[in-house]
């Protein structure tokens, strides 16, 4: 059933979509209600992978990105059997890459497949693959747009983040300016985060955005044009939001460039390693702190609790914060 399940979700690559936010409810099922989801194998997975090695799928969609390197790592360091193994693959940004890992991690009898989608809306015939399979799904720093399909969210505030940047944002400009940002909305991630930027920039009427583009890519080879794009149609840009510390290194280099960011604010979403450096050196204001640790080692916890039987919760929103020059060393 795996390998067919598998060539079906090759055949549904061509009807992939795109689209921005859902919302799912933040409550609790059994094993039994996500087996039901996922076809009655998943319940049998639970029954026969008791006390032998587990095998987990993970489909991450840029492990070139530090914040997906310290998820992977913290899922490797969650696994608690000595033969348990983690299969991870580096989708790359490609939805249709993301889509045959994920074939292959049916074929290769995963027990659980954490997905992080690359598209929310996109990734629906990989899930139903899944689920063909009777493989249970754990949705991992992005919502997807089906949540039926997934027994388990694990993701950061990303509305509250975005807020927070609007905060740091704001505070920076002293209440007033003009604005740009690059997003990418096509992950529901970054889509609540750039919405929730939007609405707590409501509140202060003096600042105004006057230009936004996605990116092709979150990446700072991507996001480094749409910088310079902007800096040739905006003679005053006072602040800049982007979506994730990658994005704001290409915003960053584009505005060196210009000999402009002395006077530029530069806000992003992550609170890597990269973002605190940006910071230190006076070349961004504030960053929003994901758990990245937190996030992987959550979904391996849960993955076990999945396959024993526990209750597990159909959302778990993992807490951010804002780091700044005030707090960047603590």
């Amino acid at each position: 059933m795996r390998r067919i399940a598998a060539i079906a979700l090759s055949v549904l690559m061509a009807f992939s979509l795109s689209a921005c936010g859902t919302a799912e409810k933040e409550t609790k099922v059994s094993v039994e209600a996500a087996a039901t989801a996922a076809g009655t194998e998943a319940g049998k997975v639970a029954e026969t992978k008791e006390g032998k090695p587990i095998k987990i799928g993970v489909s991450a969609p840029d492990l070139t990105n530090v914040f997906f390197i310290q998820i992977k790592d913290a899922m490797q360091k969650a696994l608690t059997g000595p033969n348990d193994e983690l299969i991870i693959q580096d989708a790359g940004g490609d939805q249709n890459k993301q889509m045959n890992d994920v074939a292959d991690m049916i074929n290769q009898g995963c027990d659980v497949i954490c997905i992080s989608a690359i598209n929310s809306e996109g990734v629906r015939a990989t899930l139903e693959a899944c689920k063909e399979a009777g493989i249970p799904v754990i949705a991992f720093n992005t919502s997807v747009k089906n949540p039926e399909l997934v027994q388990c969210t694990v993701v950061s505030d990303n509305k509250a983040a975005g807020k927070l940047c609007a905060e740091a944002l704001a505070k920076a400009l002293d209440g007033k300016g003009k604005v740009v940002e690059i997003t990418y909305s096509i992950t529901e991630v970054c889509y609540d985060r750039q919405i929730g930027f939007e609405e707590e920039l409501k509140k202060y009427p003096d600042i105004q955005i006057i230009q936004a583009k996605d990116v092709e890519k979150p990446k700072s080879d991507y996001s480094q044009p749409i910088m310079i794009d902007f800096i040739n149609a905006n003679p005053v840009i006072d602040g800049v939001f982007t979506i994730n510390d990658p994005t704001a290194r290409g915003a960053i280099a584009a505005l060196k460039e210009a000999g402009r960011l002395e006077n530029t604010k530069v806000v992003s979403i992550d609170g890597s390693d990269e973002g605190k450096g940006f910071i230190r050196s006076g070349e961004m204001v504030a960053s929003a702190a994901q758990d990245p640790a937190g996030i992987g080692t959550m979904c391996i916890e849960t993955a076990y609790s999945l396959l024993t039987g526990k209750t597990i919760e159909e959302k778990v929103v993992v807490p951010m914060s804002i780091i700044s020059k005030d707090n960047v060393d603590k």
